[in-house]
């Protein structure tokens, strides 16, 4: 089967299309921008590791549980979490603030997104990580399905909808 698009079919979808492609086309680039940033300049500094394993230490302790943080390892009872740059919700940020940069809106808006979607990711990511925690300990047989795809899958869908929401309320 043998395709038969013309160039003129081609252009004229490209400018049907213009804005999503646009959008598309800067969305990579500053995923990719963002990343290779991270990954050359910080990705070596623990610093929001060892920030995330103190915070969900204490938060751990809220509950009643006995924990000992050291560095950016978190143990409580017989579960010990190791929490990496993929723990910080680093890139899932890296992913909002590119969808922020990449929709066209005026840079106060853009400003006001990040301000305000960044803590809610962190704060959605904290509560994933005590939620991990007491999987881990109450039913550790599931969870490394919790932690790979369940939530990986659930703050996919919160970066998605915490950047739609600004859209519908800051843009709009």
């Amino acid at each position: 089967m043998k395709l038969n698009i013309t160039k003129d079919e081609i252009i004229e979808y490209i400018n049907l299309n213009r804005k999503s492609i646009q959008f598309i086309v800067l969305f990579i680039s500053y995923c990719a921008g963002f990343y290779l940033i991270y990954q050359y300049f910080f990705s070596q500094f623990i610093f929001i590791e060892r920030i995330t394993a103190s915070l969900l230490g204490f938060l751990l302790q809220l509950f009643g549980f006995d924990v000992m943080v050291n560095g950016i390892y978190v143990t409580v009872d017989n579960l010990t979490l190791k929490i990496i740059d993929e723990c910080t919700a680093m890139f899932g940020s890296i992913v909002y603030i590119s969808c922020i940069l990449a929709y066209p809106s005026d840079i106060q808006k853009k400003i006001t997104g990040i301000a305000l979607g960044i803590p809610c990711l962190y704060i959605i990511n904290m509560i994933r990580l005590v939620v991990l925690a007491f999987v881990g300990l109450s039913y550790p047989d599931i969870f490394e399905y919790v932690h790979t795809y369940l939530w990986q899958t659930i703050f996919i869908i919160f970066v998605i909808v915490i950047w739609l929401i600004w859209v519908d309320r800051v843009v709009k």
